[in-house]
């Protein structure tokens, strides 16, 4: 019988228990991964989804005061019930955004020299807030928002009117002129309200002239919003003696000189004027691509919503407004031989610089919404024809909204009202 060697059966039967041992230790360990993905999946299937839930906050509310004579316009600007600006909360989801070109920022103070690019996109998707704004009834939702709005002479004159008067005779007085005021102190609430990432711009226009704060869209900064308000601060006062904001005096020359050199800002205007301005008018060669039958080109409002597509490249728009002027009306009832406005042209004009700007995709395209001021006195019908039968096929085609101001008063404070009846019983 052979005998066995001592060493080499221990050395087999230590490999053999390794073996065993090392097979064990697989087999657990494979059932723990099974239990343990088990459980994950189990968790997974029946996770409850998402809810978000707004969180109220109190906002500080800002005392009245009795305002005090003389009035200027950075004393009334308080917080009034109407316009308002509402903002909803949003879920985040998923988005597929481009890093398309975007307009210039400006980020705070000293704008002229700190201008940035950004790529983000459409932010919302960002699972930042989309303001919606009531801005004198109409409504609307963005995240570039621009307002070109009217401060020329049928916003402070005694009837909504007022240009044709003799030289001699005043074209406004304190007590006309609270309308031009009120329509300032609703648009900085608007602008103050902004929440932060939000990207905006203003411009104001009369006739041939449109005038913006700034060349790009800006942050709704502390101190953006602080120059609307600086900017505006001495439009139209309600005292002194003047016509309105777009006598240039000695300044017509340079602001002509700007209007060709876009953008050149404008400094030293009248007393009752805009601070500075930047003068806008669409390029030859574009108002020739868009409005090739247009005797006097692209005015008036017209030419404000230009801007704010072909420079701003807002999403969304709003215009205020006291009536309809396209560049296709010619002649004078003197003569008899004045031609009837073309809203469908200047829809199509429109339609066509949103398609070389935005895209094909019309919902890119921005929201043009149209606010009429009523004439002071006057029946506000006139006023609804003006909206529905000439701004309709404007603000219809771009599936927006739109109101009239049949009445100044119900947008003023209670400030504002007490002023407004203390003029008028001095004006009789």
């Amino acid at each position: 019988m052979e005998k066995k060697d001592p060493k080499k059966f221990l050395k087999r039967k230590a490999r053999l228990c390794s073996t065993e041992a090392a097979l064990v230790s697989i087999v657990i360990h494979v059932l723990l991964l099974i239990s343990a993905g088990s459980i994950v999946a189990v968790r997974w299937l029946t996770k409850p989804p998402a809810e978000f839930a707004g969180e109220e906050i109190d906002r500080p509310k800002l005392e009245r005061r009795k305002l005090q004579m003389p009035v200027s316009v950075k004393n009334m600007q308080k917080k009034s019930r109407r316009p308002q600006i509402k903002s909803r909360m949003t879920a985040v989801v998923p988005s597929n955004f481009s890093l398309g070109a975007l307009p210039q920022i400006n980020l705070g103070q000293g704008y002229q020299r700190q201008q940035y690019n950004i790529g983000l996109g459409d932010v919302s998707g960002l699972g930042f807030a989309m303001p919606k704004v009531n801005f004198f009834g109409a409504k609307a939702k963005g995240e570039k928002i621009v307002f070109v709005v009217h401060f020329g002479p049928a916003t402070i004159n005694d009837g909504g009117g007022g240009e044709d008067k003799p030289d001699d005779e005043p074209k406004g007085t304190p007590f006309s002129r609270m309308t031009g005021l009120a329509i300032r102190n609703r648009l900085a609430d608007i602008v103050n309200s902004l929440p932060g990432h939000t990207l905006f711009n203003v411009a104001c226009y009369w006739a041939g002239d449109t005038d913006a704060i700034h060349p790009q869209l800006m942050l709704a900064t502390r101190e953006n919003k602080k120059m609307v308000m600086d900017w505006m601060e001495s439009v139209n006062p309600l005292e002194g003696d003047y016509d309105h904001n777009f006598v240039w005096k000695n300044a017509e020359s340079r602001i002509d000189r700007a209007k060709k050199n876009w953008p050149t800002r404008v400094d030293n205007l009248p007393f009752y004027s805009i601070k500075w301005a930047y003068p806008y008018v669409v390029p030859p060669e574009k108002e020739k691509e868009y409005a090739p039958t247009a005797p006097n080109g692209i005015m008036h409002w017209g030419r404000g919503v230009s801007w704010a597509i072909l420079e701003q490249k807002a999403d969304t728009i709003f215009v205020l407004t006291t009536n309809y002027i396209d560049g296709w009306r010619t002649g004078t009832k003197e003569e008899g031989n004045l031609t009837e406005y073309q809203p469908a042209k200047m829809a199509d004009a429109l339609e066509a610089m949103c398609l070389r700007t935005y895209g094909m995709n019309k919902k890119k395209w921005p929201t043009i919404n149209v606010v009429v001021l009523a004439k002071a006195g006057k029946d506000p019908d006139t006023a609804y024809k003006v909206l529905n039968d000439q701004f309709g096929k404007i603000w219809r085609t771009f599936k927006s909204d739109g109101s009239v101001i049949e009445d100044i008063k119900d947008f003023m404070t209670q400030d504002e009202r007490e002023l407004y009846n203390e003029y008028r019983r001095t004006a009789r």
